[in-house]
Order: C-alpha cells, then sequence, then structure tokens
C-alpha cells in the first residue's frame, strides 16, 4: 500500500498532467482549477490540499517541463567512448524522438504560458529555457574542445538557434495537425546546422 507521501505525489503528478492536457488542447484560457479538478475526477478543494493556487500548479508544470527536457540532453550510457560530435549526434536523436512521443507538448505549453502575461511565471520559464539552451551550448562546447566542431563558433547563437528550430518544428507540427514526422523534420534541420559547425565542412552560407 502507498504511504501518504507517495499518495500525494502521485496526487500532483495527476494535476500537473491534467493541467498540461488542457492547456495544450485547449488554450491557456481553459486552465481554472474548477476544469482541472474534473479532468481529475476529483473536488477543488482536494485541488487545494496539494497546491495553493493556480499558478503554483503552473509553476510546477514548468518545473516538470525542464525535468523532462534536461533529461532529454543526458547522453544515453555507453557513449563515453563515443567522439563528442557522435554523441551529440544521438542525444540529438534521442531528444527530438522524445519530443515526438510527448507530442511536442513541453514547448507547446510553454508558448501557452507566456501567454498568459505572468511575470513571475514567465521569469521561470525564461530560466528554464536558459538552463536548456545553457546543456546545449555545454554539449557543442565538448566538441570544440575535442577538435571535431570549429573553434569560432558561437555556442549562444547556435544553441539558441537549435532551441528555435525544434520550437518551430513543434509549432508547425501541431498546427498541421501532427501530418509529417517531426523527429525527421529535425533530423534534417540539424543536418544543416552540423555542416556549418564541423570542421572540414563547407558552412552553407558559403555555397552559391
Amino acid at each position: 500500500m502507498s504511504s501518504n507521501y507517495e499518495s500525494s505525489e502521485v496526487r500532483r503528478k495527476q494535476i500537473i498532467n491534467a493541467a498540461r492536457k488542457l492547456i495544450s488542447t485547449s488554450g491557456s484560457d481553459s486552465i481554472t482549477v474548477s476544469r482541472i479538478a474534473r479532468e481529475v475526477g476529483i473536488s477543488e478543494a482536494a485541488i487545494y490540499r496539494h497546491f495553493k493556487s493556480k499558478r503554483d500548479i503552473l509553476f510546477s508544470m514548468v518545473e516538470d517541463i525542464e525535468d523532462n527536457l534536461m533529461a532529454d540532453l543526458i547522453p544515453e550510457p555507453g557513449v563515453a567512448h563515443q567522439s563528442p560530435l557522435r554523441a551529440l549526434d544521438r542525444l540529438l536523436e534521442n531528444h527530438f524522438s522524445a519530443i515526438q512521443r510527448r507530442r511536442g507538448v513541453s514547448f507547446l505549453v510553454i508558448a501557452e504560458i507566456v501567454s498568459l502575461g505572468d511575470k513571475k511565471l514567465n521569469k521561470r520559464v525564461l530560466e528554464t529555457l536558459q538552463n536548456y539552451i545553457g546543456r546545449l551550448k555545454d554539449i557543442l562546447s565538448d566538441g570544440i574542445a575535442a577538435g571535431e566542431i570549429r573553434s569560432d563558433t558561437d555556442l549562444e547563437a547556435v544553441a539558441t538557434s537549435l532551441f528555435g528550430m525544434v520550437q518551430a518544428t513543434v509549432t508547425i507540427w501541431a498546427l498541421s495537425n501532427r501530418s509529417f514526422d517531426p523527429a525527421e523534420r529535425c533530423a534534417l534541420l540539424w543536418g544543416i546546422y552540423r555542416k556549418a559547425l564541423v570542421i572540414g565542412q563547407p558552412c552553407p552560407s558559403n555555397v552559391r
């Protein structure tokens, strides 16, 4: 039998997942404590036993999104012997696949949360995105240290562009009723970035 603590954690997760589902399917205007309660199948009073407010739920949702995104960017076991660039290829492949399995919800929810205009909540979203971009910069930096990625690479610009690439692909995928494979699209776009970054490869901007 689960302890009270475990039961509380399970319930909190159910509430966060319900809020995420509502915001991703119906938009930010759909987020109310009463609708979240109906989605979970509990009373509003039960919601307040686990969260102080709707904002508290949204803050927890952002933290959960950050956990998922950062977990995607942890190298899989057994790649330590691979070159940093090959490890990056595999890591991004797994990241894109995970985004597809989650149906792009993390990035769609981030956009919806920002639309609410809550300054404190937006600050927390910004921290999440900065941590995500920072992790991408660290991975790219490993490639430079190994002599595989151009030393003149602007890590901030490339990492931010990679984030934009994923965000844009997920948004178009959602708006097109998921009519294409986002992991495949992202992989093709990463191939373009890769040619520009890898030492010995021509930069696409130099192609006439």
